[in-house]
């Protein structure tokens, strides 16, 4: 269960007012539809593939290292590549961007049914990563041609509860599939999967919608690549509550993740509950996500900023009140309040961003976002590990909890002595 917002997402809607748009004869509610279908499918096959190459190294390998080593082959990529991939998703249609990383996650998936080795799979799933720090961001930017500015907080909250309803289904299908065939015959339902979430994306009216400088007709002036590469976090820099926003929430992400390495000794080695206490806890975060993310899509846009910086903090209440629990109910219950917020905190955030950020730079700001939060959660997960050797599994829960409560607080403090500051395209 890792705390961060893709996922985005996979998986990982806004501004425009393109819910009448003239030639797509589906109409709107067609599009979004398809959309949270993709979102769906999209994350499913996100999970299934990260279950399957975690089964599949520790088969080879049975060292826990090499199981890590799969997670931070997809992770490091997202992070490392966020400003040439938010480059390409704004200087490119979108549509033959996001079809093509579909599609070649589908050719890494079919490759990795033809091979063994450790390190050659490690390698393959690099190829999961590069694709993923395209598809991550893009399919966050696009959101406002989907939905439309009176829409958009609302389809956030779909397509955020879709992507959390497919990182549910992705696992399941894991479990019977290898159970079945082993992790090739999972690698390939993978392949299938992402080849049904290009043919969507293909289908998707993702026409740029006159937002922005381009759209104006005036000639756009040569700008040297480092400068285009930086507009995202030149924009953050200058809109002070977009910024801080992406700030908060990373800080936040990276100490809530530390709970997820340390929640598994909680519930084994200090509720006395087993692995079936830390599947519990898992199911009441998820559960939490879910309704969080359709609740946050009733936010008015108005008060976007404050949920985000309120989420934070009611994300770092549900984790440290779980370190107090003497039962996996009182704990179960603490993640479930944590999970609500979480879910809300992330809707608010990618709607304010959505509703925030100029078309022409928003791939840049989002792959920006998304390396910031995978970021967070590598850096969050490897301290956890350090500090579960010299701090109990409880106390790694009140030092995650109190350093997202502080990360929220902070936040809360800055923004009202600031405010929110239009800002124009930098």
């Amino acid at each position: 269960m890792s705390r961060q917002q893709t996922t985005g997402q996979a998986g990982p809607p806004a501004p425009g007012g393109r819910w009448g748009r003239p030639g797509w004869a589906s109409g709107p509610r067609f599009t979004l539809g398809l959309a949270i279908a993709l979102q769906i499918v999209i994350s499913a096959g996100d999970g299934l593939a990260m279950i399957a190459l975690a089964s599949r190294i520790y088969q080879n390998s049975h060292a826990s290292w090499a199981v890590a080593s799969v997670f931070l082959a997809v992770t490091v990529p997202i992070t490392a590549l966020a400003p040439v991939a938010g480059t390409v998703l704004d200087r490119f249609s979108p549509r033959p961007v996001l079809v093509t990383a579909a599609a070649a996650e589908a050719l890494v998936a079919l490759a990795l049914i033809r091979v063994q080795g450790t390190g050659a799979t490690l390698g393959l799933a690099v190829g999961f990563g590069i694709c993923a720090a395209v598809l991550q961001p893009g399919l966050g930017a696009v959101v406002p041609r989907l939905a439309g500015r009176t829409g958009l907080i609302r389809a956030n909250g779909y397509l955020q509860a879709a992507t959390w309803g497919g990182f549910t289904l992705g696992p399941l299908l894991a479990t019977g599939l290898i159970a079945a065939g082993g992790p090739g015959l999972a690698l390939a339902a993978v392949a299938v999967i992402y080849v049904l979430g290009a043919l969507g994306l293909r289908a998707l009216p993702l026409a740029r919608d006159g937002r922005g400088p381009r759209a104006a007709g005036s000639p756009v002036e040569p700008v040297k690549l480092a400068r285009q590469m930086s507009a995202g976090l030149r924009f953050l820099r200058a809109d002070r509550a977009a910024g801080l926003l992406v700030a908060v929430v990373g800080v936040g992400v990276g100490f809530a993740n530390m709970a997820v390495v340390a929640e598994v000794a909680f519930a084994e080695g200090v509720l006395k509950a087993g692995p079936s206490g830390y599947s519990i806890l898992v199911a009441a975060w998820t559960a939490g996500m879910l309704m969080g993310t359709l609740a946050g899509g009733r936010l008015p846009m108005r008060r976007l900023a404050v949920a985000t910086l309120a989420g934070t903090v009611a994300v770092g209440a549900g984790v440290a009140v779980a370190g107090t629990a003497v039962s996996l109910w009182q704990a179960a219950a603490a993640y479930g309040f944590g999970g609500l917020a979480n879910g809300v905190e992330v809707v608010a955030t990618r709607s304010f961003l959505n509703h925030r950020v100029p078309e022409a730079i928003s791939g840049r700001v989002f792959a920006l976002y998304s390396g910031v939060l995978f970021g967070t959660v590598s850096l969050g997960m490897a301290a956890a590990g350090g500090l579960l050797s010299l701090l109990s599994s409880r106390e790694v829960l009140f030092l995650a909890g109190g350093g997202c409560i502080l990360a929220g607080l902070t936040g809360c403090v800055i923004y009202t002595r600031r405010g929110p500051e239009p800002v124009d395209n930098p």
